[in-house]
Formats: C-alpha cells, structure tokens, sequence
C-alpha cells in the first residue's frame, strides 16, 4: 500500500478549494488503479473545512492548520501536529509553491511537485486535450462578464496569472499594459483599449494602481476576486500573461483550458510548456518585452479577424 499525503497552501479558501478539487481528481484515479491511501494537509479556516464538505472527504482524511503568515512562513508550534502524516506517508504531493516551502520545513523526503507537471494529473490531461480540440465558446458568459466589468466587446482584456495572489507582481504586469497602450495609441489607437485583470491581493496591487494613476490610465486596471477561480473569468479575456512560471502555476493551464492565449517569457523552461498549447513567448519576462509581444499580438490578432 502507498500513501500520499497532498498539502496545499492557497491564500484564499477559493483558490484551494479549486486545488483540492484538483488533487482530489488525482488521488480517485490513482486508488483506481493500485491500492492507494490518501491524506491532505490543508491550510484555511471554517470556509477550507466547507470546501472539504464539497469534494466528500471526510474529517479523518485531512488536517486542518491555521493559514500561514507572510509568504510561506508557518508557525514552527504548528508544523508539530501534522508531522505523523508525514512521517506515515511514502510521498509527498505539493500543488503550490508554498505547499513546496512548508514540506521542507517539515523535512518531508520524495516529495513531488505536480505544479511542475500539471499533465501528471488526469484531470488537466483532459482539460488541455478539451482546449486543444474543442476551445469552449460561450458568448453569454462572455456579455455577462463584461457587464461586470464595465466594458465592451472590443476592450482587450489581459489577464495577470497566479496561482500564489499574494506573490505576483501587478505593478510589473501594469507596466506591460500601459506600454502596450501606449505603443498602440501611437500607431494604431482602435486597438490601444487594453485593461489588466488582477486580483484584489495581488502583490503590489496599490503600486499598480498608484502607477495607472500618474499616467491618468487609472481605468486600465480591473480588479476581480474570481479570477482565484480563472476558469469561471477567462471566457471575458482575450489574453494572459504569466511572467513567471513559478508564481503561474496551474493557472496557466486553466488558461490553456479555456482556449486563451498566455504570454511567456522565452528565456526560461518550465515542464508544461511542452503540453500547452497557444502560447505566445515574449523575450524576458521584463515588462518592455512582455509590452512587445503582447503588441505584436493584438496586430496581428487585428489582422487576422479583420
């Protein structure tokens, strides 16, 4: 008999909840297919314990810890409940870069990072093949979102990917936009209505804001709390950008899933690149090349639709 014990560590019960589901899927197939026994380590409070409820596990399957504070950081007192899970289990699945940090706090041996290889997952396996053969179309979901956000049909709209909110760096990622607005207003000012989607807990999000405002481009940015849950808000963008794969994560494959071009840095390797399919790859992930690549590609999107 193996044993697995997955942590996931999310800041936010909504985009854990969406990573347990995931792990979930993964540990179902698994025990299908050999005598397996899984466990979760989970980070939250009661809103955590509800998402639990929601994909059937039961109380004797997980523990429940306080969520970490600052980034990564968990309380040393704290890491000594969770320790005979670790010691019991044969590996250890981590889904996020935090679960990553927090399993070599507890000194965990073979551990696996699925965050690296999304497709280890039958789960993504079949959401990429969907986006490769049949990319969901749905136009009302589409209206409705834009609705929401204030905006029409021919505003491009980027969305800023994270699996880790509280990392990714929105000033960075408005810095991109606001050069691409500025390149297009220039030479092309029907296409220079360009926005950035970003989470409220974003990192740098007030930097970000404070920037949009010096330039008087303050409407640039959008702030939406469901993009934790990028599949249910891709269908109202048009474009992505994941400047670092680290902070990515399998977000870019809810992208992917959803038929929405991601831009990415060329000058780095990430194991699910390979696998994804619609990529557009930038330079660096610095925000003047992320800004030409996102340029070239509203263009030549232009182009092609006109």
């Amino acid at each position: 008999m193996t044993r697995t014990l997955h942590i996931i560590d999310q800041p936010g019960h909504t985009a854990e909840a969406a990573v347990l589901r995931l792990s979930v899927d993964a540990a179902q197939y698994e025990q299908g297919k050999a005598d397996e026994r899984h466990a979760w380590l989970l980070f939250g409070g009661e809103a955590t314990r509800n998402a639990t409820k929601s994909v059937r596990l039961s109380d004797d399957q997980y523990q429940l810890l306080p969520m970490p504070v600052g980034l990564y950081q968990v309380l040393p007192k704290a890491l000594d409940h969770p320790r005979r899970l670790v010691n019991q289990a044969h590996r250890v699945v981590c889904w996020t870069e935090g679960a990553a940090q927090i399993a070599s706090r507890l000194g965990c041996a073979h551990v696996f990072r699925r965050v690296d290889d999304a497709t280890l997952c039958p789960f993504a396996e079949r959401m990429i093949r969907k986006a490769q053969y049949a990319p969901p179309t749905d136009s009302v979901s589409r209206q409705a979102l834009r609705e929401r956000w204030g905006l029409d049909d021919s505003t491009t709209v980027v969305a800023l990917l994270g699996d880790r909110f509280d990392q990714i760096d929105a000033s960075a990622a408005m810095m991109t936009v606001a050069l691409t607005h500025e390149a297009l207003r220039a030479t092309q000012p029907g296409l220079a209505d360009v926005r950035l989607l970003c989470h409220p807990m974003a990192n740098r999000r007030s930097d970000a804001t404070e920037f949009s405002e010096l330039l008087t481009l303050d409407y640039l940015l959008i702030q939406d709390a469901q993009i934790a849950t990028p599949w249910e808000v891709m269908l109202g963008c048009d474009v992505a950008v994941a400047p670092r794969f680290d902070q990515a994560g399998l977000s870019m494959l809810w992208a992917c899933s959803t038929g929405v071009p991601i831009i990415v840095p060329a000058d780095r390797q990430h194991p699910m690149l390979d696998r994804l399919s619609g990529l557009i790859f930038a330079r660096t992930s610095q925000p003047k090349d992320q800004a030409d690549a996102l340029t070239a590609w509203l263009q030549s999107h232009s182009m092609a639709s006109a």
